[in-house]
Order: C-alpha cells, then sequence, then structure tokens
C-alpha cells in the first residue's frame, strides 16, 4: 500500500483502509523517496517522475467528487476522507460569474512537521504543489493555485480551484441554493432577536439620560 501511494498508483480498496497512522507512515514514505530522486537526479526531474502516475490517480479519486458536483460541494465530499489522514479542512464557495470556484482552506497540515526530518524547509513542493500540479493535468479547464502557506507563516493553508461553471449542474445547485439561502435568512433573524432586543434596551437607556 505504501508504495502504492508514493509511486501515485493508489488503490480504491487502499483509501477504504487509510486511517492517519498509515497516512503518516505514507507521507514519511513519500519524503524519503522524493529525497532520494532529488539526490540521484535533481528537484526538477524528480518532480516529473513522482508526476508519472499522479494525474491518473488525480482524475479517478478527486473526479468522484467533482464530476457531478461544483467544486465546493465535491470538496465538502471528500472532507472526511481527507479527515482520516489528518487534515482539518474547510471549504468556501466562491463561484459567480459563470465561475464554478472555491476555496480550500487547511487548518491543520500533518505533513509540516515532518518535512524538517528530510531535510525540506517545507513540504509544499513534495505534496501541494505536486497536487494542484496534478489536478491541472488531470483537469485541463481547471485552474488551481495556493493562496496561503502555513510553511511560510500563515495561519492556514487557502487553495482556489476555478473552473468554467457546468449549467446543468449549476441549475440545480441553484435551486438548492435559494432555498438554503431562505432557510438561513429565516435561521440568522430569529438568532438576532436576543441581540436587537438587548440594542433596544440600551437605546432606551440613553434617551432616558438624554
Amino acid at each position: 500500500m505504501e508504495n502504492d501511494l508514493v509511486t501515485g498508483n493508489l488503490r480504491m480498496e487502499d483509501i477504504i483502509n487509510i486511517d492517519e497512522s498509515k497516512a503518516i507512515k505514507l507521507f514519511r514514505n513519500r519524503f524519503e523517496r522524493y529525497k532520494k530522486l532529488v539526490d540521484e537526479i535533481g528537484d526538477e526531474a524528480a518532480f516529473e517522475k513522482m508526476m508519472e502516475k499522479y494525474p491518473q490517480q488525480q482524475k479517478a479519486l478527486m473526479g468522484t467528487f467533482i464530476d457531478n458536483n461544483t467544486l465546493s460541494q465535491g470538496f465538502k465530499k471528500a472532507a472526511p476522507l481527507l479527515g482520516l489522514m489528518g487534515f482539518v479542512m474547510e471549504v468556501v464557495d466562491i463561484s459567480q460569474n459563470e465561475i464554478d470556484a472555491a476555496l480550500e482552506i487547511q487548518r491543520v497540515c500533518p505533513v509540516l512537521s515532518i518535512a524538517k526530518e528530510y531535510g525540506f524547509a517545507q513540504p509544499c513542493r513534495v505534496f501541494c504543489e505536486m497536487e494542484q500540479e496534478a489536478t491541472k493535468r488531470a483537469f485541463p479547464g481547471i485552474k488551481a493555485v495556493i493562496l496561503s502557506k502555513q510553511a511560510e507563516g500563515d495561519c492556514v493553508c487557502v487553495f482556489k480551484y476555478e473552473r468554467p461553471t457546468n449549467k446543468a449542474i449549476a441549475s440545480t445547485t441553484h435551486i438548492q441554493s435559494v432555498f438554503s439561502q431562505l432557510l438561513d435568512r429565516v435561521f440568522s433573524l430569529v438568532g438576532l432577536v436576543p441581540s436587537l432586543i438587548n440594542i433596544g434596551i440600551k437605546m432606551l437607556k440613553l434617551r432616558r439620560l438624554n
């Protein structure tokens, strides 16, 4: 299993059996292999060697979540899987102007502390940059960029993904979104009641003083 993940040949049965301890072992194996390749053939060649099967893997795994969903819906469905591997993730839908877009916010990076053990100042090159490059190769219509890195002192890691809106998915999502927004508005207004009462009491006190 460990060798499969490091080379990009990840099977679905491996995903089903993953947990945080196994994931940490896989992360270590990946650093070890990348470091060995860099020593043998240099960074750029090592990066491409690690990428050989990565796009196919990304197409199969990521595609399972985003092919028939918006990006934000797909990422939210994938969040429990990443949680099993030690990541703490939030997703924000930023779609507009016929662009399907989402921010993926990672509060916890389980590989950050491991990187230095293998002589890497930060893990981004070995993990996040490779992940985003594999995504772009697997899904040519997707733009993927890293906006924020914990490894560089930021409080969270933030990744932005964009692609043209799938109108069929967007239509269904819009109907669901309108209904959800109405419910959220009702609940928000109900939740405001105590604060509005408190404001009213304070205003009355101010009037009495004046």
